[in-house]
């Protein structure tokens, strides 16, 4: 077996970009790329989050979150309102449009998510679901 074949992060890695290359190409009209579009989901599921808490989830380093989220908003995608318990910070909510693109947008990523993950069984699939929520709770 070459050594490739033996890393995780590798495999993990490739599997990864296949994913996000596919979804990417459905993602282009609305300006967004894929882990843009994971930003939303978090804000969709964790309405007024601040961005720290969005940064510390989705383990996104905060020069890139502030990026992100000023390209979401300027797209209409997510608003920023003061956050009521500390007036330093912002709060963040979805916008209409912005759960427009997600709604338009999530058959088409479970679809490359299938697409890319065929050589598994059903069984296969879920339970490397099972796995992976296992390892990302731990994290």
């Amino acid at each position: 077996m070459e050594k490739w074949n033996q890393s995780y992060g590798f495999l993990f890695g490739k599997i990864l970009q296949q994913m996000e290359a596919k979804f990417a190409e459905e993602l282009v009209p609305y300006d967004i790329n894929a882990r843009q579009y994971g930003v939303l989901l978090f804000i969709e599921g964790n309405p007024y989050s601040s961005q720290k808490d969005i940064s510390d989830n989705l383990q996104i380093d905060r020069t890139t979150m502030v990026s992100h989220i000023d390209h979401l908003e300027d797209l209409g995608f997510v608003e920023r309102t003061r956050n009521p318990n500390d007036r330093r910070s912002y709060s963040l909510l979805i916008t209409t449009k912005g759960k427009d693109v997600l709604d338009s947008r999530w058959e088409s990523l479970i679809h490359t998510e299938l697409e890319v993950l065929f050589p598994l069984s059903d069984q296969e699939r879920h339970l490397l679901k099972e796995f992976l929520v296992k390892i990302w709770s731990t994290l």
